[in-house]
């Protein structure tokens, strides 16, 4: 049975409610423009997955965020989660955040790693475009 077929906001492939809701409403997906704004990105070969991450930095603080992702629902709902929770946060902050604080927030099970880690690997690059843009 498709989602659609389920109804809206239906889960029929059994993901954690938070990936669920992240993927089907993509909150802070999209693009920044303009001054301040920095990019992160990351990939995993193996199966495709791509994220960007991206911050409008002022005052050393992050102060919007979004992102663009390409990938299974666990993926999305990773860059979903990770431009709610930049927003506010310095960069020595949003650095500090790893796969297994992403993983618990968003129950990601051990079959899912691989978008922890993707996730993780966007914030290490947005952090150091940052740095380098300093």
């Amino acid at each position: 049975m498709s989602a659609t077929a389920a109804g809206p906001g239906v889960n029929p492939f059994g993901y954690s409610d938070a990936v669920w809701r992240r993927f089907t409403e993509a909150p802070r997906a999209g693009l920044l423009e303009g001054p301040g704004t920095r990019t992160g990105r990351a990939a995993t070969p193996a199966n495709r997955s791509r994220l960007q991450l991206q911050a409008r930095i002022s005052g050393g603080r992050i102060e919007d965020a979004r992102f663009q992702a390409y990938g299974c629902p666990t993926a999305i709902a990773v860059g979903a989660w990770l431009a709610e929770r930049a927003i506010g946060r310095s960069l020595d902050e949003l650095a500090a955040i790893g796969a297994a604080e992403i993983r618990q927030a968003l129950e990601i099970p051990d079959t899912r790693l691989h978008c922890a880690l993707l996730g993780e690997d966007a914030i290490k690059s947005l952090v150091e475009a940052a740095s380098a843009a300093k």
